[in-house]
């Protein structure tokens, strides 16, 4: 019994129900309706029914202003068009190609294409007859359409909803959880002999932070009015982030930059203090932000890190210790030190704004 609750707790076994529910009910409103192409409806459920709330609104806003836009322009085409097969297949031609240039700009005009051959193509059997006839007709299918995106969403809003807000939340934490170990993975690397990694370490981090901003902008958009203020907190987990591999990418650039060894009883220390309260940092920004842990106390290790090393450069050139290294071996340190203190510099930028948001009682 337990197994069978946690499979049916998954989210794709509750997606599935989901769209079986919409398609149920959209079929059932039409055979209400006494329609007699409760297809459309279903169809359109199934296009409407994502699987979170940010895709189903986006997907069926589309279908709906598409299909308005398709109906009526199909409606000036009947309209004005003769019972004619040529002219009708002309109609298509020019409707269907209309909207497919159109597509560069917005993949509503393909809704808006699909919308229109139903109306046209619908409406066109009664042309002979009659024209309001044959307009009422085609009209009928747009009601039935807008019909499978209602049902569609209203599931997806009543029903086990998933907000794109909450999974990118959780994506979110793991790229900070990555972030941070790889963090320490480079610095041990760095400090260990110069131990050189692939350059395909970061690809994984790369990948799933991809598609970060276009999912934010998305949530924004269609689950603002959901939670209020809380998407304030993502822009700053999605901004840091993109610091953050951009310094990773240039610390691994000048780990592997050189290959003399770094002596790491002058900086060892000091980097590695600096390594750690960054990586406190990155773990607390992918959990709770708005937790009862102390940004302040956060603040003040990350600044007195920052300061120790600096201290120790500037200690280490005044007594000429760096004169033994090589130009480059002086590049190279100096490169992944700066690639680690514009992080941090990041970083103490974004708690301050974390603490702001706090006091003023965002996403709380």
């Amino acid at each position: 019994m337990k197994y069978v609750l946690e499979r049916f707790s998954q989210p794709y076994l509750r997606y599935s129900i989901k769209l079986g529910m919409a398609c149920l009910m959209a079929f059932s409103v039409s055979q209400v309706m006494g329609s007699q192409y409760a297809m459309w409806s279903v169809v359109s459920a199934i296009v409407a029914t994502q699987f979170n709330i940010a895709d189903s609104l986006s997907a069926g806003v589309m279908r709906i202003v598409g299909t308005c836009i398709g109906a009526l322009m199909s409606v000036v085409f009947l309209l004005f068009l003769p019972p004619s097969p040529f002219l009708l297949g002309l109609s298509v031609f020019l409707i269907t190609s209309l909207f497919g240039y159109l597509a560069r700009f917005s993949s509503v005009y393909f809704s808006a294409a699909i919308a229109s051959m139903v109306v046209l193509l619908a409406g066109a059997q009664y042309l002979a007859d009659n024209y309001e006839i044959a307009i009422s007709f085609g009209l009928m299918r747009v009601l039935e359409i807008v019909i499978g995106v209602g049902c569609a969403l209203f599931v997806s809003l009543v029903v086990w909803p998933v907000r794109l807000a909450d999974t990118l939340r959780v994506d979110l934490r793991s790229q900070f959880a990555e972030s941070a170990a790889l963090l320490d993975t480079l610095l041990s690397a760095f400090l260990d002999e110069q131990r050189h990694l692939p350059e395909s370490t970061l690809r994984n981090m790369e990948d799933g932070t991809r598609d970060n901003h276009k999912r934010l902008l998305k949530a924004h958009r269609h689950e603002e009015f959901m939670y209020p203020g809380e998407g304030n907190v993502m822009d700053v987990q999605v901004a840091v982030m993109d610091y953050t591999l951009e310094s990773l990418h240039g610390m691994l650039e000048a780990l592997n930059k050189c290959d003399e060894e770094c002596h790491d009883h002058l900086i060892g220390r000091e980097l590695h203090a600096l390594g750690d309260a960054i990586i406190a940092v990155l773990q607390y920004l992918g959990g709770e932000v708005f937790s009862n842990k102390p940004i302040p106390y956060l603040c003040k290790t990350l600044l007195e890190a920052k300061d120790e090393v600096e201290y120790q450069f500037t200690q280490l050139r005044r007594v000429g210790a760096t004169r033994t290294y090589h130009l480059h071996k002086v590049l190279q340190i100096f490169s992944f030190y700066h690639a680690l203190r514009v992080l941090a510099d990041h970083l103490l930028i974004a708690l301050n704004s974390l603490q702001d948001q706090k006091t003023y009682g965002l996403g709380q």
